[in-house]
């Protein structure tokens, strides 16, 4: 009989098992709210709901920018925190990482003019975004 519709026994379980995760997550949500669920595939019930959807990812959104955006302390910063500097590519972030791993932490923003490749226009250009922590100095 499966073979009549076309369907390989895998692809069946396949389908079988995320009819019941969704089937289960419609009950969880059921469970949560003490209410049935008229509507199990939907995710929004009312516009209250819809609101406070946007302005939880309006936040999550506004904390993840000023994240990106805020400065990156040079002496705890990983390579792909040295890449969200502008012309800072996967080799420069290398070289601030060996540089910093030869000649111990970085005292101040200016000792980053010593890294090959990082000459005093790029050194202007990420100056206002690097910081050495109170913390990272010796």
């Amino acid at each position: 009989m499966i073979g009549d519709f076309g369907f390989r026994p895998r692809t069946l379980l396949w389908l079988l098992g995320v009819a019941f995760v969704v089937g289960a997550g419609a009950r969880v949500v059921q469970v949560i709210r003490h209410r049935p669920v008229d509507y199990p595939l939907t995710v929004v019930q009312d516009d209250s709901e819809a609101r406070l959807l946007k302005q939880r990812a309006d936040s999550i959104m506004a904390v993840r920018i000023a994240r990106e955006n805020a400065p990156i302390d040079i002496n705890t910063a990983t390579a792909t925190d040295f890449e969200r500097l502008d012309g800072i590519g996967p080799v420069l972030a290398a070289r601030m990482m060996a540089y910093r791993t030869e000649h111990g932490r970085y005292t101040s923003v200016d000792e980053l003019d010593n890294v090959s490749g990082i000459g005093p226009k790029r050194l202007a250009a990420i100056r206002g975004k690097c910081v050495v922590g109170e913390e990272s100095v010796k």
